[in-house]
């Protein structure tokens, strides 16, 4: 995938706040704080993987070049994580795991409007991301129809 320059800008301007001494280099702990202004929140195991896996001197502490591969990983994680979400989301309606298949129409707005009390105009939306117009939704529309 690899970083933005914006990210690496703003992945530099906060591990600088954190290295207080000029080193190059933060503690595991300061790391998680960095990750957590960042928006992530790594649970404890992810944060001791992470360092294991890029701590290429076994020092205990992240130089820069090695927490831009912990973001970076962080990051794809995350991204995973919400593609799985979305396409368990696609199976329980009728989908296949391997994002085959669809889900019928009506049984979606059924969904959406007995179980979700939603009270929106789903017939427009899906008449809009059903470019095929097959009364099914495949999971690229079901993944539009979420975004």
């Amino acid at each position: 995938m690899g970083l933005t320059e914006e990210q690496i800008t703003h992945c530099k301007s906060i591990f600088s706040q954190f290295d207080k001494d000029g080193t190059g280099r933060i503690d595991r702990f300061e790391l998680r704080v960095v990750l957590e202004q960042m928006g992530q929140k790594p649970s404890e195991e992810e944060l001791f993987a992470m360092i294991n896996e890029v701590d290429d001197g076994n020092t205990g502490k992240i130089e820069f070049y090695e927490f831009l591969k912990v973001y970076e990983q962080h990051q794809n994680s995350e991204v995973n994580r919400d593609e799985q979400d979305m396409i368990d989301a696609f199976v329980a309606m009728g989908g296949n795991p391997d994002t085959t298949g669809s889900i019928d129409t009506d049984k979606l707005i059924n969904v959406i409007r007995q179980q979700f009390e939603m009270t929106i105009d789903i017939e427009r939306l899906i008449e809009d991301i059903d470019e095929d117009q097959s009364h099914t939704i495949e999971y690229a529309e079901f993944k539009r129809l979420l975004s």
